[in-house]
This record gives C-alpha cells, sequence and structure tokens, in this order.
C-alpha cells in the first residue's frame, strides 16, 4: 500500500445558550449556524462533507439536560430530530431509484432515527462535547477527572487520566482566566487492543507497533460568566510515523471576545427597577 496523506480544515460555528440552571445540571440550546469545509487536498472529502452535512442538518437544534460534569443526559427535542428524519427520507426515497445504494443508507438510518436511545449516542459524539466539556466541567481547579473514549481511528477505547489546572493568582473578576488539561494514556496497549484498534488496516509496517498517543488542551475564559472565549485542543495518535498517525486540532474563538463586567452599584438617589430576572451562567472556577 501506498501511504496517502489527508489534510482537511473545516469551520464550525455555533450557538451556545444556557436557559435554565438546576441542580440537576445545565439545560443547553446549541444552534448549529455553519459547517463549512474550508480546505482539502483530497476531492472525495469535498462529496463526503457533503453528502455528511445532510444529515447534520437532523442536529442542528439541540435542547438538552447536561450534567454538572458535561455528560449528556436527555435530549429533550428528539420528537423534532425525529421529524426533521421523516422529511429528509422522503427527499432521499424520490432519488433512491437513481442510486442503488440509497435504499441501505434509508434502512440504515431508520433504525437509527426510531430509536431515542441512538439519538442520545449519536449526539453524544458531537465535536461540541468533545471540544467545550472537555474534562473540566464541574471540577475544582486543580482537579482531574478519568476518562475512557473512542481512539482517534475509533476501533478502540484508551483510557486517560486528566490533570486541569487554572492560573495562579486567579485573576479579579472581570478578567481572563487561563485553563491547561493535559492528558496521560494510561491504557495497557497489549496485543489484544493492538489487534482489536488497528487488524482492519492491511498495513504490515503497523503490525505489534503501539501508538503514541497525546490529548491536551488549553482555554482562556470570561471568569465572571465562564463563557470560553479562546481555546486550542490537540489530539494526536501515531501508530506509524509513514503509514498510520491522526491528528485532530480544534481552534476555538467566541465571535464577543469582551468579558463580563462588575454592575454598577445603583446610588441612592436611583430607583432600582420593579422587576428584575435572574440571569443563569455556569463557569468552570465555580
Amino acid at each position: 500500500m501506498s501511504s496517502l496523506v489527508v489534510k482537511t480544515i473545516t469551520e464550525f460555528r455555533w450557538d451556545v445558550r444556557v436557559l435554565k440552571i438546576t441542580d440537576e445540571g445545565y439545560q443547553i440550546e446549541l444552534l448549529s449556524l455553519d459547517n463549512v469545509l474550508k480546505e482539502t487536498n483530497n476531492p472525495n472529502i469535498r462529496d463526503l462533507n457533503a453528502f455528511n452535512n445532510a444529515f447534520k442538518r437532523m442536529y442542528s437544534e439541540l435542547n438538552m439536560l447536561i450534567g454538572k460534569d458535561g455528560e449528556l443526559i436527555e435530549i429533550k427535542n428528539i420528537s423534532q430530530i425525529q421529524r426533521k428524519w421523516s422529511q429528509v427520507k422522503s427527499e432521499m426515497e424520490a432519488i433512491q431509484t437513481k442510486h442503488d445504494n440509497m435504499k441501505g443508507i434509508i434502512a440504515l438510518n431508520d433504525e437509527l432515527f426510531n430509536n431515542p436511545d441512538n439519538i442520545i449516542a449519536a449526539v453524544k459524539g458531537n465535536e461540541f462535547f468533545e471540544v467545550f466539556f472537555k474534562a473540566w466541567l464541574g471540577l475544582n481547579l486543580p482537579g482531574g477527572r478519568n476518562i475512557r473514549k473512542k481512539s482517534l481511528f475509533a476501533q478502540g477505547s484508551i483510557s486517560w487520566s486528566y490533570a486541569v489546572n487554572a492560573e495562579k493568582p486567579l485573576p479579579p473578576i472581570g478578567g481572563k482566566a487561563d485553563i491547561s488539561i493535559v492528558g496521560h494514556a494510561t491504557e495497557n496497549f497489549d496485543k489484544t487492543w493492538i489487534k482489536n484498534a488497528y487488524g482492519s488496516f492491511p498495513i504490515t509496517e503497523i503490525a505489534g507497533h503501539k501508538p503514541e498517543v497525546r490529548d491536551e488542551a488549553s482555554y482562556q475564559i470570561d471568569y465572571r460568566s465562564g463563557r470560553v472565549l479562546n481555546g486550542l485542543v490537540t489530539k494526536e495518535e501515531v501508530v506509524h510515523p509513514e503509514f498510520l498517525k491522526a491528528k485532530m486540532i480544534y481552534e476555538i474563538m467566541a465571535d464577543n471576545q469582551e468579558v463580563e463586567q462588575e454592575p454598577n452599584p445603583i446610588k441612592d438617589t436611583e430607583r432600582a427597577p420593579e422587576e428584575t430576572h435572574e440571569k443563569g451562567r455556569f463557569s468552570l472556577l465555580d
């Protein structure tokens, strides 16, 4: 086999709204605004991206209950997702006679969208959870968390131990705080694991190779509201430097970089408004 290097840059834009904060967790509305393929050196990726985007329409509006550890507890608008699939299914059935493999795709997704548990599992794979809730939500800093999750090639799972730290001293309220996350793989990567993870790749040069893995992140947050302003997530899995490797880099940037300031106190001569509304927010550092 010859080696093929594929490099791709994609831009996601999300609108994230915290609707309610309870003892159970956070009710969040996640709207997917854009999913644009900016660059690729493989024309086949463009066709694949366009195909995938058709299915991502089903998940463009999510109303979710997220636990205080960042885990998905409930999708509150599953019926809306299923209605979207019914619409897309009708469109695909209308053109299935032109494409022999369309019937199989429709049948596969019918099974997925008719089962709420399958929908929840699919939503958990959304990049949003990996990028925004990467090991830190709900921790008192400095802290740590052990997580087991799929490898970059998705053929096996890796156990990780994460160390999460904040800069010291912390900035005054109304400033920015820097958070660092370093993951250490605690997986044994024995022969059974390697066979399950890479046995389907017909590359003799990788036989018996243990992967070198990396999983790190840094965030800059608004210290008052906990809103992520900037971030960088780097994930890497190298089985062989020439024949099998993967690297994912997520650069995060908030549209509005301004930090929330302390409200000005009401002077004695000023009249306070008769009606007030509590503004819900969540923070890394609570």
